[in-house]
């Protein structure tokens, strides 16, 4: 599953997405969505490899996901709820943190402590290695709250100010890495040819999937083989019927549910139906 959607993603082109979805978006927009669709478009341009986005709404998180971003979106919250949601939601990666770490980044600026946890993140979920010389982009964008002596995290939507992005260089510069491309020849030859060769059909694909793949699990899916089975195969919602039997046995069924997560240390988000047949039916009284 995980690898028929990172190929489909690979076809994706990120600029006429974006397009799409701003000049269908209603307008005046938000100023908060206005700097969260800069920030997608900033990660576009400069073909950056991560962004990362700290906030205690998910506000913030969703206006991200919405333009689509080519890159997974690590959120840094402080709220249980919150990283929950992420779990759910096209390109986001939640990424829990302690109150008092959002403090201390807001007083002193983000320390040394907290980028340098972030981009181990990074690093640990395969994002990205963010290492200077292996000729790969290492720029990660950073949406973040400005100016705030309690926290840097992004809550709302006050108005003017309430968010910024920058961008941080980890290793290379994408604009250093790239060469010159015009071709010298006297031939004629089509966009095609100049946009795809040997290299794009031989080449593994190292794209990270951002979309969600979710798995509606009925009774023969709920013993622990087959729920680790769905989960290598790239399971990232797991959405189960409770719609029949009593609360004790639904939540065996989720507690087995968590125990293989933990064992395959993955964090799938989880979705209950407890009556969806009933209202399927018009059964619903």
């Amino acid at each position: 599953m995980a690898a028929i959607v990172r190929n489909a993603e690979e076809g994706l082109e990120g600029d006429t997405t974006w397009s799409n979805v701003w000049n269908n978006t209603p307008k005046p927009v938000t100023p908060l969505e206005a700097v969260a669709s800069s920030a997608v478009k900033a990660c576009l341009d400069m073909e950056a490899i991560a962004m990362v986005c700290f906030c205690d709404s998910l506000l913030p998180a969703t206006l991200l996901s919405k333009y689509r971003p080519p890159v997974p979106v690590v959120v840094v919250t402080t709220d249980k709820a919150i990283a929950a949601q992420c779990d759910v939601i096209y390109g986001l990666v939640p990424m829990l943190v302690d109150e008092k770490v959002s403090h201390a980044c807001a007083v002193g600026g983000c320390s040394d402590d907290i980028v340098q946890s972030v981009l181990q993140t990074i690093r640990a979920l395969g994002i990205a290695k963010l290492e200077a010389g292996d000729d790969e982009s290492d720029q990660v964008v950073v949406l973040e709250r400005p100016g705030d002596p309690d926290s840097i995290m992004i809550h709302s939507d006050p108005g003017v100010g309430s968010a910024i992005f920058k961008t941080l260089v980890i290793g290379d510069e994408k604009a250093s890495l790239v060469k010159p491309t015009a071709y010298d020849g006297h031939h004629t030859i089509s966009f095609n040819t100049t946009k795809i060769g040997l290299e794009n059909v031989i080449k593994p694909s190292e794209t990270v999937r951002k979309t969600k793949i979710v798995c509606t699990m009925g009774p023969k899916c709920w013993d622990e083989e087959t729920m680790g089975k769905l989960i290598d195969e790239g399971i990232s919602i797991a959405r189960f019927n409770f719609s029949h039997g009593d609360h004790a046995a639904h939540q065996e069924v989720l507690d087995r549910f968590r125990k293989v997560n933990k064992e395959k240390g993955t964090n799938c988000g989880v979705l209950l139906d407890t009556k969806g047949p009933e209202i399927r039916t018009a059964m619903l009284k």
